[in-house]
């Protein structure tokens, strides 16, 4: 047997339930990184994509690793996009979408990275803000939600291992952004993701320029929002071949309803080493102090009465003024706080002819608090489950006898995260790839829920956790005091094997993932010490055939796994009122485990379409919802079973004609929970009902304009009612949205050029709409369960959609 056909024979060994692997990085840009080199303009925005090619007989030094395992030899070429960039060219066996730097430009400049994606195939977003700044969102692909998607920027984990959430608004500015890529359903076998059951996120932040110049840029907008950015870029220095830039950026907006102002300041910088051909060196840090005056979640009975109202919704959000003994949710106690350091330096090296390696270390640091409302008495106080006296240190008490006050209850949580990922890339034969990686990560949190007595105006000095209340032995009280760490290791391995001419594709993986957790509880209570370990196989496969330049069709299965939350899985929590547990500690909880299979078509020509078929089914579902802990609001698993996910996707994208280019995309989804939920010794019959937060249909009407200087971006969002119960007896209602933008690039003038003046409004018919699930419940109404016992009722909760927002911007280059 010849050593290549050995090689694949290895890498589909035990292969029964595959998936594709990586990504063809030349198809999307990433190849920009490998190959050493920059295209870009004065500005440093991307002028150009890398696209994928056939390999030559002798490998390319700029070669990368594809979504099969596929590592081809790749040049930088410009790659299509359409539409005014929704479509991209992609090639990858598996769904995909892009948007580069190009569309996101044309957006408004204080958006979320998730509000610039959300018109993508298969993504649900929904979000409480206009201007990003808001943490109350849901974000969903193929009805899976944010806490079950990889996330990955500039080749690091990017998303908060704690509850799962990606905090994407705190990686980069939108300026410092190339491209943010989609893989719905999979994920690269070689990213450093636990968490990608339903897809994958990728961001890629820009080069810095190859010469001296820089971007300025201020916007104003609805709510007294405000926002200025500036970025510097070095140029090539010297003859040393190394450049970076570094940026700033502030944004502070009011809260479309209620109190509070949010605000975020940023920092970004990157610094680029090559050699030639021969390797390349970056290196990306960012820092992020957050600040975030949080909308509460509503009920679907009390949206409904104030729309009718049309009163603003302001009933509905916490009080804007504080009355002692009376006001039990000031805004002001429920600020959430989060501070964030990540840095990632990649390296890329040709070691010979047919050997390429990739090394990528990587740390983060972060730093929150999500606070909340409380009120005790003096005469029932717990710390863990021990009942303890208390010094209030002659805060204004509630009521006349002073045996009650108001306080505000901390989740402050400190985390550190360091690791590595290496993988090397090898050309067996001029059609046979072979490439072995490993990962590792180490996290560790230090987490406290301490509490800070509220004086009579409403306010208490307790910055990030300060001056809590203590005992009168002076240990600290609290609900939450526990320390946890993990240990994760990965390692996987590709094949690829070319047949036909390159015209037929095929490649096989397999990844291990292990993963060991040890905690320490310091809270008063049964717990002290715990742990939870786990191994999962996660095999792959895909073929592609692509018999002419216009047309590709792919399938592959794939499978993924998602670690459960560290944070609310294995330690247990307590009520600092009673003393009784608010979360039981649950070691033995086993991750998500997701199967997939995928079908689809590719065509590019007078029209630009692409179709996908595929389905999914997951064991050990994990439901993410928020629950309050003490008055503070925090996220929560539900554990669910299993699930089964069928449905398809499509979209079209027109050339442009007359200025315009016109793109449509749809899905429909069909997506069931396969067993019966677990309500203490009884169970709810949900097995056959529609799992929540999936709503059957969703479809994007977008329009482009460009003439000239001038440029109209027109988006129309429909998404169908979704259930926020397991027993679908209630449900969010449907939703349409437009958005509209305009824009006009000024003439250059002395020293700045490509000035540009942009209008965006978002929500431009004005809308009143719930845009996500917060909280998910087993049955909005009291019924018996399947082994008679009666059930009570829960009450779902919603975010509420920000209204009509307008914001213009005026940047320059210089």
């Amino acid at each position: 047997m010849s050593r290549s056909r050995l090689c694949l024979s290895f890498a589909l060994l035990g292969c029964s339930i595959l998936s594709p692997l990586s990504d063809v990085l030349a198809a999307e840009g990433e190849t920009q990184k490998a190959h050493g080199k920059s295209s870009q303009s004065r500005s440093g925005q991307a002028a150009s994509q890398p696209a994928a090619q056939k390999p030559e007989k002798k490998p390319s030094s700029s070669a990368g690793i594809n979504a099969s395992g596929d590592a081809e030899a790749v040049e930088v070429h410009a790659v299509a996009r359409f539409a005014g960039g929704r479509f991209k060219k992609q090639v990858a066996p598996e769904s995909r979408s892009s948007v580069g730097a190009a569309y996101i430009a044309q957006q408004a400049a204080a958006a979320s990275p998730l509000q610039i994606i959300q018109n993508l195939p298969g993504v649900n977003y929904g979000t409480s803000d206009t201007f990003g700044l808001s943490n109350r969102q849901n974000f969903n692909i193929r009805g899976l939600n944010q806490t079950e998607i990889g996330w990955v920027v500039e080749g690091m984990p990017g998303i908060d291992m704690v509850y799962y959430q990606p905090y994407i608004e705190t990686w980069a500015d939108n300026e410092n952004v190339s491209d943010l890529t989609v893989l719905q359903g999979t994920s690269r076998l070689y990213d450093p993701v636990a968490t990608a059951t339903g897809g994958e996120l990728i961001e890629t932040i820009r080069d810095p320029s190859d010469k001296m110049g820089g971007h300025i840029g201020y916007a104003a907008g609805s709510y007294r929002a405000q926002r200025v950015f500036v970025r510097a870029d070095s140029g090539y220095i010297g003859n040393t071949g190394l450049k970076m830039f570094g940026s700033y950026s502030y944004v502070g907006s009011d809260n479309f309803s209620g109190s509070g102002r949010s605000h975020r300041t940023h920092i970004d910088y990157k610094a680029v080493k090559e050699w030639k051909d021969k390797a390349r060196s970056s290196l990306f840090f960012s820092f992020d102090d957050w600040y975030i005056a949080r909308s509460k979640p509503v009920t679907l009975s009390g949206w409904e009465s104030a729309n009718d109202r049309a009163d603003g919704f302001s009933a509905l959000n916490y009080s804007g003024t504080y009355t002692p003994g009376q006001t039990t949710d000031y805004w002001k106690p429920n600020i959430y706080k989060y501070q964030d350091v990540m840095a990632s330096f990649q390296n890329w090296w040709q070691v010979t002819d047919r050997l390429r390696l990739h090394l990528t270390p990587y740390m983060r640091w972060e730093k929150s608090d999500a606070a909340g409302q409380t009120t005790l008495s003096t005469s029932s106080i717990y710390n863990g489950n021990q009942k303890v006296s208390v010094n209030t240190g002659g805060v204004y008490f509630t009521d006349a006898g002073k045996t009650r006050f108001s306080a505000m209850t901390n989740t402050l949580q400190n985390i550190s995260t360091t690791g590595m990922n290496l993988y090397g890339d090898y050309d067996v034969s001029d059609t046979n790839r072979l490439a072995v990686g490993y990962w590792y990560e180490h996290w560790n949190i230090s987490t406290l829920g301490g509490l800070a007595p509220i004086n009579q105006y409403g306010e208490t000095e307790n910055d990030f956790g300060k001056y809590v209340l203590k005992t009168t032995d002076g240990d600290v009280v609290a609900g939450s005091h526990y320390q946890e760490s993990y240990n994760l290791h990965s390692l996987y391995v590709t094949d690829s094997q070319d047949f036909l001419n390159h015209k037929l594709k095929v490649a096989g993986g397999f990844k291990e993932m292990l993963f060991n957790l040890s905690g320490t509880n310091q809270a008063p209570g049964s717990q002290y010490h715990y742990a939870a370990s786990f191994s999962r196989p996660m095999p792959r496969l895909s073929v592609s055939y692509a018999p002419n330049r216009e047309m590709q069709v792919y399938l592959n299965a794939t499978t993924n796994t998602r670690v459960p939350m560290p944070a609310n899985t294995c330690p247990n929590l307590y009520s600092v009122s009673t003393g009784q547990l608010s979360q039981v500690g649950n070691e033995s909880q086993q991750p998500e485990y997701a199967i997939s299979e995928e079908l689809g078509f590719r065509y590019h020509g007078v029209l630009n379409f692409s179709l996908a078929l595929f389905n999914m089914n997951i064991t050990n579902h994990q439901v993410s919802t928020l629950v309050s802990i003490n008055g503070a609001q925090v996220s929560q698993a539900i554990s669910m079973g299993g699930e089964t996910a069928r449905g398809v996707t499509a979209e079209i994208a027109g050339h442009r004609y007359w200025g315009l280019a016109p793109y449509v995309n749809g899905q429909f989804l069909h997506a069931t929970m396969d067993n019966n939920f677990k309500v203490g010794n009884d169970a709810l019959p949900t097995a056959g009902k529609i799992a929540v937060q999936s709503p059957k249909f969703m479809a994007n009407i977008g329009l482009n304009y460009q003439n000239g200087p001038y440029y109209a971006n027109l988006s129309f969002k429909w998404v169908d009612s979704q259930y926020s119960t397991f027993m679908n007896n209630q449900s969010m209602p449907a939703y349409k949205t437009v958005d509209l933008g305009f824009g006009y690039h000024f003439p250059s003038y002395g020293p700045l050029h490509n000035a540009t003046l942009s209008l965006n409004f978002t929500n431009l018919t004005n809308v009143r709409y719930l845009s996500s699930v917060a909280t998910v419940v087993g049955t909005a109404k009291s019924m018996r369960g399947v082994y008679g016992t009666t059930i009570a009722a829960g009450t779902p909760a919603y975010y509420m959609a920000a209204p009509l927002g307008v914001m213009m911007n005026l940047s320059t280059d210089f």
